[in-house]
């Protein structure tokens, strides 16, 4: 597919949730092209395997493992620690596919091997440890 970027409307951040419909749709969009183009896919996103679909071509048993991220206009998609380290051990049988302005007219953006072809910003997650001398200290009740 060839990128459309200029036609693309970008959205605010506060428009990019993730949400069911959006995912539900990005990956329809997904699925169909795999069936259009011979493969027989598989929706395994909720086993959390590090990929949504798991893909196969019947004419050479060859497995695609690609991740589908949906935006409901155009922004940035975040993976997973993850989706990124299944990423780089599937190489060039993991695919990206960004299913952009999933609410209007979705279009679709496919990367192949992206740990080798993409340079993420690493985003740190914070957490706030709280230690067991605090608990202790700190519980009104014990139980």
């Amino acid at each position: 597919m060839r990128s459309r970027v200029a036609a693309l409307r970008v959205v605010p951040a506060q428009e990019m949730s993730e949400s069911p419909e959006v995912e539900r749709v990005g990956m329809e969009v997904a699925m169909q092209y795999e069936r259009d183009q011979g493969r027989e896919p598989e929706d395994v996103s909720a086993q959390n395997l590090g990929f949504d679909v798991r893909s196969r071509d019947p004419r050479t048993g060859r497995k695609r493992y690609i991740e589908v991220k949906a935006r409901t206009g155009v922004g940035s998609v975040a993976l997973t620690q993850n989706e990124w380290f299944k990423a780089r051990r599937f190489g060039n049988d993991y695919y990206l596919y960004a299913v952009l302005n999933a609410a209007a007219t979705p279009e679709l953006y496919i990367i192949q091997n992206p740990a080798a072809h993409l340079q993420p910003e690493e985003v740190v997650e914070v957490r706030y440890r709280v230690g067991v001398e605090e608990i202790l200290a700190g519980a009104r009740e014990r139980v």
